[in-house]
């Protein structure tokens, strides 16, 4: 009997707490969403509209990603290089080929690899010549530029070496 008792309670109980007007839904007007909402705070987004809120926040990142793209690849075919903002150093070709040059440098320092591209100026004893024309030895002064992981030669000046 106890037992019976005390399974009625709790089903009472229950119920009772399952008619609290707390949570519980509402009937919407005739301008309220079809989906049933909840009395009480907001809870926060609707999970129907996650998606395409995030859809859209991706398609401007990659937009305004792409967009930053375009210009600095714009801007490199143009020339619009930052030459103020450039890196310099000095050394002597180690190795070159059309796309890179291998700089020595003395003491300790590290050698240093350039990208060359079509807007790098290259010259050998002021004469304008391809970086790939340059004799290993030949003494460089170089400004680059960052980009990523990248050096970037704006201006290679070598002059010949002394025989």
């Amino acid at each position: 009997m106890k037992k019976l008792i005390v399974t009625a309670v709790m089903c009472l109980g229950t119920a009772a707490f399952a008619q609290d007007t707390t949570g519980t839904p509402r009937n919407p007007g005739p301008s309220a969403p079809s989906n049933r909402q909840l009395d009480g705070p907001s809870t926060g987004v609707e999970a129907q509209e996650v998606g395409p809120a995030i859809s859209d926040t991706a398609k401007k990142l990659v937009g305004a990603d792409q967009a930053a793209k375009d210009k600095a690849d714009a801007a490199n075919k143009t020339g619009l290089w930052k030459e103020k903002d450039a890196f310099s150093l000095n050394g002597t070709v180690k190795a070159k080929d059309d796309d890179d040059v291998t700089l020595a440098r003395m003491g300790t320092l590290p050698e240093v690899k350039l990208d060359v591209r079509e807007q790098t100026k290259v010259t050998l004893d002021g004469k304008s010549v391809k970086a790939s024309e340059l004799p290993e030895g030949a003494s460089v002064r170089a400004k680059f530029q960052l980009e990523g992981d990248d050096s970037i030669a704006l201006e290679l000046k070598a002059t010949s070496p002394k025989k």
